[in-house]
């Protein structure tokens, strides 16, 4: 545990929030959603290519993220604001006979414990949008990050960007899990350039094909049954990785510039 020694009251109302969403975690079973941010997320990356070590700021109760890259034979570090994060991502990484490779630390993103150019990759998806200070945790990346690594970042979208009928449901959410902004991606390039930072692309998700993605839970279908409608509509959504109206998140890679 590497927390500063006092917590704003954004980061302790967060910590408590997640610490009671993650405590629910029982198993190491990542939904289809994580699977499908760690495909794009490693090969935008490079993290299986030799791009490590590997970074994920705000790893979640699941771990997945460096759990998987340690089972590729990478070195990766997982940190969370959430001690409960942490611990079930830890128990899971021994589970799986990754605890060798997989490291995991309770810090905030606006002060990382560790040292200048440490990491080759990092990501940090849904994080972002919850702090006080966005700014102080881009120059932290930055900081951490060796010249010409690759960052990949998810935030939730610019509302203008987001289909209207959907707008209340996403205030509701914002209101409920702690966000304090959105971002396009303009607002994206400018804050991590004035970090030093390179921006390489963008892509979309989240589009209206995405919300039945949420309906077809409530179906009578079997898992089998289930999983494959859901990977269908997913293949849908990615369809439209580079329309921005409609969706719901933006995702920008980034590169580290020369100091």
């Amino acid at each position: 545990m590497l927390l500063p020694e006092s917590l704003s009251e954004q980061q302790s109302s967060q910590a408590k929030y997640f610490d009671a969403e993650f405590s629910r975690y029982g198993r190491y079973d990542p939904e289809d959603w994580r699977w499908s941010y760690i495909r794009r997320i490693f090969g935008a990356l490079g993290v299986t290519n030799g791009a490590g070590p590997y970074l994920d700021v705000g790893v979640g109760g699941s771990g997945a993220t460096v759990i998987e890259a340690a089972r590729a034979g990478v070195a990766a570090t997982g940190c969370d604001l959430s001690l409960e994060a942490i611990v079930h991502a830890q128990a899971f990484a021994l589970d799986q006979g990754v605890a060798g490779r997989a490291e995991f630390v309770v810090c905030a993103a606006e002060s990382l414990p560790f040292a200048d150019s440490s990491f080759g990759c990092a990501s940090s998806v849904a994080v972002l949008e919850h702090l006080d200070d966005d700014g102080a945790a881009i120059a932290e990346l930055a900081r951490v990050m060796r010249p010409g690594g690759r960052a990949w970042i998810t935030v939730p979208l610019a509302y203008r960007y987001i289909l209207p009928p959907l707008w209340p449901f996403s205030l509701l959410h914002d209101r409920r899990i702690g966000h304090k902004r959105h971002y396009d991606e303009p607002s994206l390039v400018r804050a991590f350039a004035a970090a030093g930072f390179r921006h390489v692309e963008t892509t979309y998700t989240g589009h209206a094909v995405k919300v039945l993605q949420l309906a077809i839970s409530r179906l009578p279908l079997d898992r089998t049954s289930r999983k494959r409608l859901r990977w269908r509509l997913e293949r849908l959504d990615l369809r439209a990785v580079r329309r921005a109206y409609g969706a719901l998140q933006v995702h920008a890679v980034f590169e580290r510039v020369a100091r």
